[in-house]
């Protein structure tokens, strides 16, 4: 039946061709967006282990990812110090490691954290090459995947942070997330970087977070509850706030999937529906012959079905080629600036296959039923 049915597809070339065309567009798309998307959430779930593992505390006004206005005094780390439960309180200063540069995904930054608190929470990162920074290590510098790459760095290697020199003790292994793209330093050559770059900005002992870590045992969003009713001044966002604040991130995009989704549905569907109906409206008389010689109901119903899905399968077999072609062409165009936009998964190369064929059975019932349930003598007085 599979070459009975290939033949009887290009019997009309242009017209099949054109169905077939219809859904290798929004198939494109839907592997284009979903390389996007599959990238985009890699991020979310990777940035989840290190924002959602603490407390982050920021001034008034700020968010997890973006600045307010001001900064927090360090009297706040001493003060959150002495609340139950903290285990540690750990002062951070962080600027861009460029002044005024953007980019897809999270931006490169110069993380200065109190090397005297920070053990703990530096042992959430996996150290891939060399050591963690240590209390007391000044002018060295603890880099994520992505800027290991950008600099060509390797452990011992200077690089020039802010035009300041530093020396890179260890690279952290790769986490698809915010920290591949941080370098860490001590906070006070942080504050020094920030000094240089301000010299009119009177700055005092200051920190732009507060990353605050639990305690073993203790409820982490009860001690969360505790900082923000204890100490005034500040924002806590607990790990609940943060998980929210990340997947907001992924929502909308994923919304916008979603309708270009629902968009090749409508679209491929009704040109598979077209295709079909004008083929039974073609073979009407040959249906007709078919049922007369005995063939089954189901036996036709199966060759309709099996033509609008493989309509549906055709396209999506190009569509996915031609979007993952446009997805490693666009993936090496921002490679010079270590940025890897689009994501290949499983889900994004097997999904819009399944998408298709599914689209094109669906659209194929109904013909495919009208076809099984006409009756030869009526069809056969069809010319």
């Amino acid at each position: 039946m599979f070459k009975y049915v290939l033949r009887n597809m290009w019997r009309r070339k242009a017209r099949t061709l054109l169905t077939v065309f219809g859904i290798v567009v929004g198939i494109f798309a839907l592997t284009v967006l979903g390389a996007l998307s599959a990238r985009l959430n890699q991020q979310v779930n990777g940035a989840k282990t290190w924002f959602a593992s603490k407390i982050t505390v920021v001034p008034p006004g700020s968010s997890l990812f973006s600045e307010g206005s001001g900064y927090l005094p360090l009297s706040k780390v001493s003060e959150i110090q002495a609340i139950p439960g903290v285990k540690n309180a750990v002062a951070s200063f962080d600027l861009l490691l460029d002044q005024g540069s953007t980019g897809f995904g999270a931006p490169e930054l110069i993380v200065g954290v109190d090397l005297s608190q920070a053990e703990a929470e530096l042992e959430l990162l996996t150290v891939k090459q060399g050591r963690r920074l240590q209390d007391g290590d000044r002018g060295k510098t603890m880099i994520g995947s992505s800027l290991a790459s950008k600099f060509e760095a390797g452990i011992r290697d200077s690089i020039q942070l802010r035009g300041e020199s530093f020396e890179v003790v260890g690279i952290l292994d790769i986490t698809l997330s915010a920290p591949d793209s941080f370098a860490f330093v001590a906070y006070d050559d942080s504050l020094a970087l920030f000094r240089a770059a301000n010299p009119y900005f009177e700055v005092e002992d200051i920190a732009a977070t507060i990353d605050v870590l639990p305690e073993t045992g203790v409820d982490i969003e009860e001690l969360a509850k505790t900082i923000d009713s204890d100490v005034q001044g500040i924002r806590v966002i607990s790990p609940d706030d943060a998980l929210q604040q990340i997947s907001q991130f992924s929502l909308i995009f994923n919304a916008i999937l979603l309708g270009i989704g629902f968009i090749a549905l409508i679209v491929g569907g009704l040109s598979i529906i077209n295709t079909m109906i004008m083929s039974v409206s073609e073979r009407t008389a040959e249906i007709g012959l078919k049922k007369a010689i005995g063939a089954p109901t189901r036996s036709v119903l199966g060759e309709y079905l099996l033509e609008s899905a493989m309509i549906g399968f055709f396209g999506g077999i190009i569509g996915v080629l031609l979007g993952l072609l446009a997805v490693n062409l666009l993936n090496r165009a921002t490679s010079t600036n270590n940025v890897a936009v689009f994501a290949i998964t499983p889900l994004v190369v097997i999904g819009p296959i399944v998408f298709a064929t599914i689209l094109g059975t669906i659209a194929g019932i109904s013909p495919a039923l009208r076809a099984a349930r006409l009756k030869p003598v009526d069809a056969l007085k069809e010319d």
